[in-house]
């Protein structure tokens, strides 16, 4: 049976990667570097698909972005972050007093109530951002957000998706050349650090979260521990750029428990 390439993607890849990464996340130390064997052979695979005509330059570059980013594929250039990450998110919390830290409830998180959106929060670098909802756990509480990342972004994402294609290329042909940073297209909302604050100064840390970007969609999930007090009504939501300047000062109902 001929398969296109877009067949090739959903019907072989798209399931390998992901019955690969569900092994690596219960893997332990001594069984990850069978995966990443496993990864290398899935991406000559790609790059084959790709140097035939088969896979487009986008369909290529997109596989093998999705290898890395499963941490399945290995590279002898530098690791790329990614904006999923959890490990790496930035961490705040408020400053100028003691943060009040409410007990955190024991046994499994419970969902109490959801705030669906969309709303409008403010603007971001003259663009709209949107919360899309808000979710009040026992022990947590989560803001999903987007954002339009705007032309600029996606010149940008343009020229490193030809700059990466023509470094594959070059490295395909033996020539010793200086893999391109992929990571200076950056994420409108993932780039910054973001703070929820209340009226009790609770002391809020980042426990997990997750990113998409797009070339029109930039959103990020955040996650924070613990749940606001009881009798908060509402928070807000500061996000910092690199240099530390507050570039969005937001206001987030806080959802209705239902339980």
């Amino acid at each position: 049976m001929v398969l296109s390439g877009e067949q090739w993607l959903a019907q072989v890849f798209r399931p390998a990667v992901a019955g690969m990464s569900r092994a690596r996340r219960s893997a332990g130390p001594v069984s990850v570097d069978p995966l990443r064997l496993l990864g290398s052979r899935l991406a000559a695979q790609v790059e084959a698909l790709g140097d035939t005509g088969v896979l487009t330059d986008e369909q290529e570059i997109a596989a093998l972005d999705a290898l890395e980013e499963a941490g399945i594929r290995s590279s002898s250039a530098s690791s790329v972050s990614s904006s999923a990450s959890v490990g790496a998110a930035p961490v705040a919390v408020r400053t100028g007093s003691a943060p009040v830290v409410p007990r955190e409830p024991l046994g499994p998180p419970v969902l109490r109530g959801v705030l669906a959106g969309p709303r409008h929060l403010g603007q971001l670098h003259g663009r709209p951002v949107t919360l899309i909802s808000a979710e009040l756990w026992t022990d947590r509480f989560l803001v999903d957000l987007c954002t339009d990342p705007g032309p600029e972004h996606r010149d940008r994402r343009a020229r490193t998706a030809r700059e990466q294609l023509e470094w594959m290329k070059r490295l395909r042909r033996g020539q010793a050349t200086e893999r391109p940073n992929r990571a200076i297209t950056g994420s409108a909302l993932g780039d910054l650090t973001w703070e929820p604050r209340d009226e009790q100064g609770t002391g809020y840390r980042r426990i997990g979260g997750s990113g998409e970007s797009g070339d029109h969609l930039d959103r990020q999930r955040m996650q924070w521990s613990p749940a606001p007090p009881a009798d908060s009504g509402r928070l807000t939501l500061l996000a910092r750029d690199t240099t530390g300047a507050i570039v969005l000062d937001a206001e987030i109902p806080l959802p209705r428990p239902t339980t």
